[in-house]
């Protein structure tokens, strides 16, 4: 079968990331990453992102298509965009100020599509005889995906993400124990609310997406693990949560600055979520997967909506 080579942009609350494909009808594999914070939570007022915001998304927007313009190789550029832009009142002005700017209609992706996508990017690595769950924490919004032995079983999508934590919740730089209970409020009330109890005592949590990652390299550091560790226990993830949240702030700001620079904000925040979701479900450990969302955008465009057809 023929190669191509397709991209994808992903506009998320935190991070806008352009990731490019090579796709041959049967498989998808990334090939290149660029990543640009954004951080377009911190542009809303009244629901509604504002000029500012939207001239840091087409700023952002433009520098992509300008570095994708230098490949000719790219037959089609997929952008879509989460909780980013689907939870403003002003979706529709973005969407259309963004089309008649750069020429590019922006895809919304709906919390359900998403949860599945998410899942279908992550499912090469799932272990088939594994009943669990898989959960992507989004700068604003965090989704879990319920699965038997590689079958969705169900899904649901919680409005809360890292960058919403430290915008909504977090009243200085650094998570404390009172925001980490609210976090827990929310999250086991929303899962609660779905019903989604019934699925407690899960044999493991999948994490995809930058919060998990991110987790996960913290993880290691402390611990000293290997740096291509994937799987982190339950019990040393609390362990760590609460060592960090304890910390003084000047010796927890260093740690994070010298781990994962670019997460001082959201890595305690997003940390908190993984947690709550893990410890919401009683699984003994959390595994980290490198795909996710875009992945599952990229084969589900090109593979199986293709398969579908037939």
């Amino acid at each position: 079968m023929r190669t191509k080579i397709v991209g994808v942009i992903d506009i998320g609350s935190n991070t806008i990331r352009l990731s490019l494909f090579k796709s041959n009808g049967e498989t998808v594999r990334n090939i290149s990453n660029e990543k640009a914070t954004a951080g377009l939570a911190g542009y809303r007022k009244d629901g509604s992102l504002t000029k500012e915001g939207i001239d840091v998304l087409i700023y952002t927007l433009r520098g992509f298509l300008s570095l994708t313009s230098n490949f000719e190789e790219i037959e089609t550029l997929y952008p879509f965009a989460t909780a980013s832009l689907r939870n403003i009142n002003n979706t529709e002005e973005v969407l259309e100020r963004v089309k008649e700017e750069l020429g590019i209609e922006i895809e919304i992706i709906e919390p359900k599509m998403e949860a599945y996508l998410s899942y279908l990017g992550a499912s090469v690595a799932l272990d088939e005889h594994t009943k669990g769950i898989l959960t992507d924490i989004g700068g604003g919004s965090s989704e879990v995906v319920i699965f038997d032995k590689k079958i969705i079983v169900d899904a649901t999508s919680i409005e809360i993400g890292s960058l919403s934590v430290y915008k909504d919740i977090v009243e200085g730089l650094f998570l404390t124990s009172d925001d980490k209970k609210r976090v827990k409020k929310i999250v086991k009330t929303h899962l609660t609310y779905e019903g989604f109890d019934k699925y407690q005592d899960r044999e493991a949590l999948c994490g995809v997406g930058g919060s998990a990652r991110a987790t996960l390299r913290m993880y290691n550091h402390f611990y000293s693990m290997d740096p291509n560790n994937m799987v982190m226990d339950f019990k040393k993830l609390k362990e760590l949560l609460h060592y960090l949240i304890d910390m003084e702030p000047k010796q927890k700001m260093d740690l994070i600055l010298k781990v994962k620079a670019d997460r001082i904000h959201t890595l305690l925040p997003g940390m908190s979520i993984l947690y709550e979701i893990a410890k919401y479900f009683s699984v003994p450990q959390i595994s980290v997967s490198n795909s996710g969302v875009r992945e599952g955008y990229v084969y589900y465009k090109e593979i199986a909506d293709k398969k579908h057809a037939k």
